[in-house]
């Protein structure tokens, strides 16, 4: 199905001057996180020419998928970046839905238990039904039996995050995510004209309703905004993938660079803080004009407890799987970025 910025930005109109019924529910207590290893994070940094091996080694390095499954009797979630149907490495690749639901699937979920969902965005997005189709993420889903949720054809519910100020009516998010005993991201690294960059922290706007959208571009505090909606749910897993990105402002493929990269990490802002530097050190705009550290997103979002963008509590470990002779030097502007 071909998806045009005329029709997506109609659909878009359309959704929000007619929002969902979300009744209130309560909010959730925060999962224990088993991953954390002498109060750090972990965050595996693997240097890699394949997709597969690369998510499979990343996730082994920070203490493999079980810790995440073991007692989970519903559903798990996996929550792409399928903003637009621009292919990879503007959105997810359909490989990393794959894998990750092998994975699951080998650490004894059964594939009815796993959902892949989001809402697409306004600008070549919407439906969300044909943008996941064309990125070929509908069909790996169907190969491998796994469920496929596009937000905006489902239930919603209404939750009142206890620290968040910049959403006075509470957050609606889908049922789907509410319901869902674990969550797994899959955000792409690129420059974003109004939040700096877009990684992990900013996937969550792919759970509100095209209302609250409007809401967070106004104008007026997106950042805070935006950080916000991260109390609404919890995330288990990160996955990021920058086998490729996008360096400039669009997806122009002289902007292209590969840093053959795949980070796996337990926590959002610690996923995002190396995601950073990494974009640091391959110059991308707005980016690079701010140290990591001192990025807004990670001031806001350390401020609100949900993570540390720093060595103090990060962990790194790492795999040269590609005998890169630069690896190291990678990793030690990494941590010169985080120190």
């Amino acid at each position: 199905m071909i998806v045009t910025s005329e029709d997506s930005m109609k659909l878009y109109r359309e959704m929000a001057s007619n929002p969902p019924d979300a009744p209130s529910v309560p909010m959730k207590t925060t999962r224990e996180d088993p991953y954390v290893k002498d109060g750090k994070t972990p965050v595996s940094v693997v240097r890699c020419e394949d997709r597969e091996k690369g998510i499979r080694e990343a996730v082994r390095l920070i203490g493999g998928m079980e810790p995440l499954t073991r007692g989970v009797k519903g559903r798990i979630l996996i929550k792409p970046n399928c903003n637009t149907d621009d292919p990879y490495p503007r959105d997810t690749h359909f490989d990393t839905i794959r894998v990750i639901a092998e994975l699951l699937i080998e650490s004894g979920i059964k594939p009815g238990q796993i959902v892949v969902g989001d809402m697409s965005g306004r600008a070549r997005g919407l439906p969300t039904r044909a943008t996941m189709e064309n990125l070929g993420i509908t069909r790996v889903a169907e190969e491998m039996g796994i469920n496929i949720s596009y937000f905006e054809e489902e239930e919603w519910v209404t939750v009142e995050p206890e620290k968040s100020k910049w959403w006075p009516e509470g957050l609606k998010i889908p049922r789907t995510v509410y319901e869902a005993e674990r969550i797994i991201l899959t955000p792409i690294l690129r420059s974003h004209t109004t939040a700096t960059f877009t990684c992990s922290l900013k996937l969550g706007v792919g759970i509100i309703d095209a209302g609250e959208r409007n809401w967070l571009h106004d104008g007026k505090d997106f950042y805070e905004k935006m950080i916000d909606i991260n109390l609404a749910y919890h995330a288990d897993m990160v996955i990021a993938d920058a086998l490729r990105m996008n360096t400039g402002k669009g997806t122009a493929p002289e902007d292209e660079v590969s840093p053959g990269i795949i980070t796996t990490s337990n926590n959002m802002v610690a996923s995002d803080a190396v995601s950073a530097a990494l974009m640091q050190r391959h110059r991308t705009v707005r980016v690079v004009d701010y140290r990591t550290q001192e990025l807004t997103q990670f001031k806001l979002a350390e401020k609100l407890g949900l993570g540390v963008p720093n060595l103090s509590g990060i962990h790194i470990e790492h795999n040269d799987m590609a005998n890169d002779d630069c690896f190291e030097a990678l990793l030690s502007y990494i941590r010169s970025e985080l120190r």
